[in-house]
């Protein structure tokens, strides 16, 4: 586990070569996006700011959920932020690209995508498919105002070769439809592997809440639909902490694992520490060793 006496929220690891870079949602008012490197032993260097200067439509202290993915010679990263200006708040996705996986990542002048009539987009994770084709994954933030825009979906959209344009036409992939995600499911990933499709989600009152969980569902294929295969969460509450969520999947010597925030945090007034933990597919669904 990881911990420290800052807010990590919605934790990505990017490994590369024999470093591994970790970002997070911005838990410091002067650093946008916060890249930590790791080498061996768990141990993580200084935080440094991956994206320096925000894109005009962006309102500073409110960046979220960043996801960074190779293409080629060229980093792409992908993040949430608040719209300049907006009551309530209403986030949409940017993109932004950069030489190196730390950056400075230069973003573009517009958002890359912004579903303002459900409420805003957030969580972007890239996903790729067995062909290679890469996608993009996110959830439209109905929950924002869910009276004025319902509830909140997870869609997937096919990404160019490079990363920077989007093809074709968004598709929803999945809902909530358990009793337990408290009509919620946001920070989704898309694993495919074994020749199987899955979907790790987050769900319940709330990233701050104490029933917050991690779920999986498996997909008929890389543009989904997604179904859940039980009415239990993957990872819920334990010892280890309470409301976990905020996953992301990722791979390294040909190991999966989830890394995720094992502790809620009360309107952020709470450190969210850092779990990672061993992830495994077999032939039914994916388990996980703490």
């Amino acid at each position: 586990m990881l911990a420290g006496p800052l807010d990590w929220g919605d934790p990505v690891i990017v490994a590369s070569g024999s470093a591994f870079y970790l970002y997070s949602t911005q838990p410091l008012p002067w650093v946008h996006v916060p890249v930590e490197i790791g080498r061996s032993g768990g141990s993580w260097g200084a935080v440094e700011d991956a994206l320096p200067v925000l894109p005009p439509w962006a309102q500073s202290g409110a960046t979220w959920s960043p996801e960074v993915h190779r293409f080629g010679d060229r980093w792409v990263l992908y993040f949430a932020a608040q719209i300049q200006g907006t009551v309530p708040a209403v986030h949409c996705i940017g993109d932004a690209v950069a030489d190196a996986p730390t950056g400075p990542f230069l973003a573009a002048a517009t958002p890359f995508i912004c579903q303002r009539s459900l409420g805003g987009s957030i969580d972007p994770r890239v996903s790729m498919s067995p062909s290679g084709s890469p996608y993009l994954v996110w959830k439209s933030d109905n929950n924002s105002d869910s009276a004025k825009y319902g509830t909140p979906m997870i869609w997937i959209q096919r990404l160019s070769s490079g990363g920077l344009g989007l093809l074709g036409s968004p598709t929803p992939i999945f809902t909530p439809d358990r009793a337990w995600q408290d009509s919620l499911v946001e920070a989704p990933d898309l694993v495919t592997t074994r020749g199987r499709t899955w979907l790790f989600y987050s769900a319940g009152a709330g990233y701050w809440a104490a029933d917050y969980a991690i779920g999986v569902a498996r997909c008929a294929g890389p543009l989904g639909p997604c179904a859940d295969t039980g009415d239990r969460p993957l990872v819920a509450s334990s010892a280890w902490g309470a409301g976990p969520g905020e996953e992301s999947v990722f791979s390294s010597g040909g190991h999966y694992w989830l890394v995720y925030n094992s502790s809620f945090s009360a309107d952020g007034s709470t450190a969210r520490p850092i779990a990672i933990d061993a992830l495994t597919f077999g032939t039914g669904a994916p388990t996980i060793s703490p």
